[in-house]
Formats: structure tokens, sequence, C-alpha cells
């Protein structure tokens, strides 16, 4: 095999060692909110876009990964966890997870609006201006969101079950909009 070869192969391992990492904490985190009342609004999925236009081969990796959660007492506050992995424009970033509230405009039937994967991405990298790491950050209303916060956290920073819940999921349960 040539060396090329080699650097694909180790290129796409790692990707997929990535992957499986970025599953594995999001599986983990999942359960820790079910069991906090917190059930995912999309079951065993997660939300996320990927592109298949040949004139745009950076659109083809996977972004990011997220996940969405509401109670039953409170189904118009939208909770979001995701991991990101490049920016708006698909630039590599340091990965960082961001957990956000997204407070949801009701329905005539009083049912709360649909979501889109893309909200929290979205959200992030154009609706607030000074992205700072380990503060709630408020944002304004966009679409059928009235309004909410997010938090980012560098995901190296989250490396095992109690830095998990110390830096995501007790923020996550706590933030309100």
């Amino acid at each position: 095999m040539s060396e090329q070869s080699e650097n694909f192969k180790t290129t796409f391992k790692n990707i997929i060692t990535i992957y499986q990492e970025t599953a594995n904490l999001l599986q983990d985190a999942s359960s820790m909110l079910e069991k906090s009342g917190y059930p995912c609004l999309h079951g065993n999925s997660i939300g996320t876009e990927v592109s298949r236009d040949i004139n745009n081969p950076q659109w083809w990796i996977i972004p990011y990964a997220s996940r969405y959660f509401a109670t039953q007492e409170n189904p118009y506050e939208i909770k979001v966890i995701g991991v990101f992995f490049v920016d708006r424009d698909y630039t590599p970033i340091e990965p960082i997870i961001l957990i956000g509230c997204l407070k949801m405009q009701k329905e005539e039937n009083e049912e709360a609006l649909s979501y889109n994967y893309w909200y929290l991405k979205d959200l992030w990298f154009t609706m607030i201006k000074e992205r700072k790491l380990k503060v709630d950050l408020d944002f304004e209303g966009k679409w059928n969101v009235i309004s909410g916060k997010i938090r980012a956290v560098p995901l190296i920073e989250v490396n095992n079950q109690e830095t998990l819940k110390e830096c995501v999921i007790d923020p996550f349960i706590i933030m309100s909009c």
C-alpha cells in the first residue's frame, strides 16, 4: 500500500473514531438527561445536515451532531445539546459542545411549533456576536424561536462522566429561557 493510501486510511479511521466518541458523549448525555426528566424528541437519531452537492465537497462531512429535548411540563421550552466541528462556512474550528434553551412560539392549537436541527448552529454562529465560552449567552428570536440562551464548552474539556455532568448536564438542566 502506498504512503498516500495509508494516510487516507488513517484519516478516515480518525474521523470514524471522532464520530464514535461524539456518539458516546451524546448517548451518555441523553441517558443522564432522560433520568432528569428530559426525553429526546427524536429517538435514537441525531440532528445534523449533509449535502450531496458535487460542487461543495466540504459539505459532505457531518459538521455537527445535535439532540433536542423537552419536558412534558414545558413543551414550549426546547433544550438542545450539540457537538460542532466546523463553523457556518464549514471551516474547521476547535470542537465545541453547545447547549441551548429555545423558547418556542405556540401554534393556535397550543402545540409547540416544530424545530430544525440547524437552529443551534445558526443561532450560535449568526445571532451570538460575542461568543464567550462557559457562560450563558442570550439571543433574540428568529424563525419560530422567541428567545433563548446558548452556552459553549470546549469539547476537549469534557473527557469523562464527571466533567460531562459538571460542564454540560448540570448547566443544561438549570438553563431556562
